[in-house]
């Protein structure tokens, strides 16, 4: 999915976890784009499976899940909801995982992907976390945290 307007999260104002403490609702609308690159990428494999000398299975997609799009949480390399970024008014964190608005709040997981590739994020995750760590060490040493 590329990332969109109609795709976000938010507290929910009045579920919340066994403990009390809010839960997060999630918003999501598949674009256009995103449809037509599901096609796409359906067309494809089928073609490739039929030049293999294969048979492609099918199943009917529903409705509101056009070519077989998953909906959140039925994918295993789900990211997102802390956007990385340069601006606090549009992302939460900053290039090292830091929180713009609570300094000694770094996020050090696949949170701060703003889109992903359908690849594995594992190790851009422990780029990315050890980059932060030696920036979080740096800052503590300064004193800035």
């Amino acid at each position: 999915m590329i990332p969109n307007p109609d795709t976000y999260c938010e507290i929910d104002p009045s579920a919340v976890d066994q403990w009390g403490i809010p839960v997060l609702r999630f918003h999501y609308r598949w674009s256009e784009n995103d449809i037509k690159m599901a096609k796409d990428m359906q067309e494809t494999f089928e073609q490739i499976i039929l030049a293999g000398g294969g048979e492609p299975l099918k199943s009917p997609s529903p409705p509101d899940r056009p070519y077989q799009l998953n909906r959140p949480g039925e994918v295993l390399h789900e990211l997102g909801t802390v956007r990385m970024g340069d601006k606090p008014r549009t992302s939460a964190l900053n290039g090292f995982c830091q929180a713009h608005e609570v300094k000694n709040l770094f996020v050090m997981d696949g949170a701060c992907f703003v889109s992903n590739p359908d690849k594995n994020p594992t190790l851009t995750i422990l780029a990315l976390a050890w980059r932060a760590s030696d920036y979080l060490l740096e800052e503590a040493r300064k004193g800035n945290l």
